[in-house]
């Protein structure tokens, strides 16, 4: 397997999981507050709105002109953005696996060379966004899904 099938496997793999831990759910559920003053349709608006965001980066960077370092450091301004677009029940996990399709095919166009690492051995920059924004992005919020529904 090439980096980048390995990359697609690990992240297909984590969106799965995830996927399956909310898809059975009523919709109502989707509407129960757990994490702070959110709840898993905030949770999923807040995730496709950073699929969507940083969808179009993977050409931006393989073109030499990545967004300026410093674009997305207001957090909450970007998660208030992304949750202002929050649909409701299953519609919310729709426009979830909406937007992640979407930037798992932005990222699938990528050439092969521009997966895996460099020199330094750290990861490029394409795999290092791709992997971190699905498995690192997942993993913040996974643990807060697991105790809300172990409590329901």
């Amino acid at each position: 397997m090439t980096a980048k099938d390995d990359a697609f496997a690990g992240v297909e793999k984590v969106y799965v999981e995830f996927r399956d831990l909310i898809a059975m759910l009523p919709d109502e559920a989707y509407s129960e507050v757990f994490a702070g003053d959110w709840d898993l349709d905030r949770i999923l608006a807040h995730m496709a709105g950073w699929y969507r965001e940083l969808a179009p980066e993977f050409a931006k960077i393989v073109a030499g002109n990545p967004t300026p370092s410093g674009t997305w450091q207001d957090f909450d301004a970007w998660n208030a953005k992304f949750a202002a677009a929050t649909q409701h029940g299953m519609a919310a996990l729709d426009d979830f696996d909406m937007a992640f399709h979407e930037f798992y095919a932005a990222a699938k166009a990528i050439p092969d060379e521009q997966w895996g690492t460099g020199a330094d051995g750290k990861p490029l920059p394409v795999p290092a966004l791709f992997e971190s924004l699905v498995t690192e992005h997942t993993a913040e919020h996974r643990p807060d899904i697991e105790r809300w529904l172990s409590g329901r």
